[in-house]
């Protein structure tokens, strides 16, 4: 990491007066940037109601009666949730639909099938309903961070299901451009800075997912910032590849306001 933030959210590696070079160096020469947010885990809670979801679903396996223990069944949700979002992307109602899947495919009778698929569409309505409860700290910071720079949000999913938690948020008015996309990878990148205009070199993309926020934002020439969730997919686990001095890590989000 080319610096990292202790506890309190200062960022370390500073020292040299890089903080100040950054500020100065901004977009035009007015020291504005271009922020780019993801959404999930980096600005609200997310996978969290995931896991609440699976955890609730591997119990209604063991009523049911299934024999596989919990780490099978969890194994079946994965397969089955890959294998969705192959055809319906990321979001809160493939991942329904997978537990469907995983119930469709299970040897039980008739009568246990109906229960369990019962348990099921319970669990995917209080999925679906969840509210987001943004994480600690996002909306001050955010607020500050608009007054000095451009923000914009850049997140993978359904498109009305993310549109619908920004709404809920109440942080739509700080971003100037919004992109919902079904994976962000490089060309997903490149397709936002020619949507949005974005010169990489005075742009910066801010997540948690080393997968989909850090290394193909580097690779496209952005700058990033990787704020770690405790709770994050593993899917989005991925080893950072990359040392460029234009990578720092945060231990919280408020430490923003330190870097830009």
């Amino acid at each position: 990491m080319a610096a990292k933030a202790d506890n309190g959210g200062q960022p370390r590696g500073w020292a040299d007066g890089r903080r100040d070079g950054l500020a100065r160096r901004g977009s035009n020469g007015t020291g504005r940037f271009n922020l780019v947010f993801d959404a999930d885990d980096t600005l609200w809670h997310s996978n969290i109601h995931f896991l609440e979801a699976e955890a609730q679903f591997v119990e209604a396996m063991k009523r049911a009666g299934v024999a596989a223990g919990e780490h099978a069944v969890r194994s079946l949700v994965r397969r089955a949730e890959l294998e969705v979002i192959e055809t319906l992307g990321y979001g809160r109602g493939p991942y329904v639909v997978a537990l469907r899947n995983v119930v469709r495919r299970a040897a039980l009778d008739e009568g246990k099938r109906t229960q369990l698929a019962q348990a099921v569409e319970e669990i995917g309505r209080r999925l679906m309903e969840q509210r987001c409860e943004l994480l600690p700290g996002v909306e001050a910071t955010l607020s500050v961070l608009a007054q000095r720079h451009r923000l914009l949000l850049f997140t993978k999913g359904q498109f009305d299901e993310q549109h619908g938690k920004l709404d809920a948020s109440g942080l739509r008015p700080l971003f100037s451009h919004v992109a919902v996309v079904r994976e962000k990878d490089l060309p997903a990148y490149r397709r936002l800075l020619s949507e949005a205009m974005l010169e990489p070199e005075h742009s910066y993309m801010i997540g948690n997912s080393p997968r989909s926020d850090i290394n193909p934002a580097l690779q496209a020439g952005l700058g990033a910032v990787y704020i770690p969730y405790p709770q994050t997919w593993e899917r989005e686990h991925e080893e950072i590849r990359s040392t460029s001095r234009r990578l720092t890590q945060l231990d919280s989000f408020h430490g923003l306001l330190e870097l830009f």
